[in-house]
C-alpha cells in the first residue's frame, strides 16, 4: 500500500475527469481505512470487557506499526493531558490508566479516534451509539474523500496556491520560497516586511508558523533563507494586525474564527463557526497549541458558549485577558458572512472547507482555507458528536462518491 506522500503525488498527474475523481477518492478512503476493524469486532468489543482485549491483542499483532504509533500517542497524551498525568502519579490507578490505554487503541481501530479526540470528546463513558455520532479523524478523512474533487486539493494544501487563488481575500502581501535562486526574492520581501509570518506551505494546525523579526532573529538574511529552505517550501507573509475587538482575549496570537461551510444544491450551509484565541506568549490560536475555542451563532456573530481547550479547561472568561466569552459580539459580523459565502464557490469541485479570517482596522480578511480541517471544537464544546449533520447535509450535495 503506497504512504499519503506517494498516494497525492500520483492523484496530482490524474487528468480532471470524473471516472479519475471517483478512483481518487476511493483510492484515498481505502488508504484511510486500511486499520478499521469490522463492525462484528467493534460490536462484541463494545459488548464485552474480555472480547475488548482479545480484540485490541489481534490488532498488535496485525498492525503492529500502527498500533506502534498509536501506543506513543496514548504515552504522549498520558504525559501532556493534565488528568491523565495526575493520574499517573498515583501508583493506585496503574490499572484504571491500562484500561483506558486499551479503550483508547480500541477505539483507534473501532472508529478512527485519535487519543487526544478521545480526551477531547469524553468518550471514556460512552456506549457504542454515542461514540459512533462522533467524527473521528477518520471518518473526517471518508467524508472529505466523498464530498471534495481531490484533484483540486492541491489548491488548499499547498499553502502558496492558496495565497494566489484567494488573493483578494487575504489582503496582504506574500511570497514563497524554496529554491536557492528566491534569495533575491526574500530580500525584497522582508525589506518592506522585516517582521513577517513564516509558515511551510504543507503544515497544519499552526505546527510551523512563526512570527519573525529579520533584525533580531540572531542570523543573516542569507543564514535565515538557508535555514527556511532546507526545510521544505516556505510562505512568508506580512503580519496581520488584529484589531482591538479580536485582541481583547489575548494579545499575543492573531485570534480567528474558523467558520466551516458545505456547498449544497440550495447554496451554501454553515453547520458551525468557532473563536479560536491563543494563549499568553503564544503567536498562533490553534486548540492543538493549547488554544481556547467557543461557538458562535452564525446568523449573529455573538459568542454562545464559554470558553475550551482541549486539555479538559473550561473558561467563562479568558485566561489571559478576563475577556467573558458568551454574548459578546464580533464586529462587522455581516461583512464575515459575506466574505466566507463569495470564497466558498471559488473552486468548483470543493464542497467542504474551513476558512480562517481574522478581523483587522479594514476588516476581516482569510488567514487560509482547510479543505481537509479538523472537526473537534464544536464537538468538544457541545460534549455531542455532527455526523448526522453531516450526513444530513451531504445528501444535499453533489458528491464526488
Amino acid at each position: 500500500m503506497p504512504n499519503d506522500n506517494k498516494q497525492n503525488s500520483l492523484i496530482r498527474k490524474l487528468p480532471d475527469k470524473a471516472p479519475f475523481r471517483k478512483a481518487a477518492s476511493l483510492a484515498k478512503i481505502k488508504l484511510t481505512n486500511r486499520f478499521s476493524l469490522p463492525e462484528s469486532d467493534v460490536e462484541a468489543g463494545e459488548n464485552d470487557w474480555s472480547e475488548k482485549l482479545r480484540i485490541v491483542e489481534k490488532c498488535r499483532n496485525k498492525w503492529g506499526k500502527a498500533a506502534a504509533n498509536i501506543d506513543s500517542q496514548i504515552t504522549s497524551a498520558f504525559s501532556d493531558l493534565p488528568m491523565y498525568a495526575e493520574m499517573g502519579n498515583n501508583p493506585e490507578n496503574s490499572e484504571e490508566l491500562a484500561n483506558i490505554r486499551t479503550d483508547m487503541t480500541f477505539c483507534y481501530f473501532a472508529y478512527g479516534f485519535t487519543p487526544v479526540e478521545y480526551f477531547s470528546f469524553r468518550l471514556r463513558n460512552k456506549s457504542r451509539k454515542e461514540r459512533s455520532e462522533f467524527i473521528s479523524s477518520r471518518l473526517r478523512l471518508t467524508f472529505r474523500c466523498r464530498m471534495n474533487n481531490l484533484l483540486k486539493a492541491e489548491i488548499f494544501n499547498d499553502k502558496t496556491k492558496t495565497y494566489k487563488r484567494f488573493q483578494k481575500f487575504y489582503k496582504r502581501d506574500a511570497t514563497s520560497i524554496s529554491l536557492l535562486e528566491h534569495f533575491e526574492r526574500f530580500n525584497r520581501f522582508v525589506k518592506k516586511h522585516p517582521v513577517f509570518v513564516k509558515k511551510q506551505c504543507f503544515e497544519a494546525q499552526g505546527h510551523s508558523v512563526e512570527l519573525i523579526d529579520i533584525n533580531n532573529c540572531g542570523k543573516s538574511n542569507q543564514e535565515l533563507f538557508d535555514s527556511l529552505i532546507a526545510e521544505g517550501k516556505h510562505i512568508l507573509e506580512e503580519k496581520i494586525v488584529q484589531s482591538a475587538e479580536l485582541a481583547a482575549f489575548n494579545e499575543s496570537s492573531v485570534n480567528t474564527v474558523r467558520v466551516i461551510t458545505f456547498v449544497t444544491k440550495s447554496g451554501i450551509v454553515v453547520p458551525y463557526c468557532t473563536l479560536r484565541t491563543g494563549r499568553p506568549g503564544s503567536f498562533v490560536d490553534n486548540g492543538g497549541a493549547g488554544g481556547v475555542q467557543a461557538c458562535i451563532d452564525f446568523e449573529t456573530g455573538i459568542i454562545s458558549t464559554d470558553g475550551f481547550d482541549e486539555i479538559g479547561g473550561e473558561f467563562a472568561d479568558h485566561p489571559a485577558s478576563g475577556t467573558t466569552f458568551r454574548n459578546y459580539q464580533l464586529p462587522d459580523w455581516d461583512k464575515l458572512r459575506s466574505l466566507v459565502f463569495e470564497a466558498a464557490e471559488v473552486v468548483p469541485g470543493i464542497h467542504f472547507v474551513g476558512w480562517d479570517l481574522a478581523h483587522t482596522k479594514d476588516g476581516w480578511v482569510m488567514v487560509e482555507g482547510n479543505e481537509n480541517c479538523y472537526i473537534i471544537a464544536k464537538q468538544m464544546i457541545d460534549d455531542k458528536g455532527l455526523r448526522s449533520t453531516f450526513e444530513n447535509i451531504m445528501k444535499n450535495m453533489d458528491l464526488v462518491i
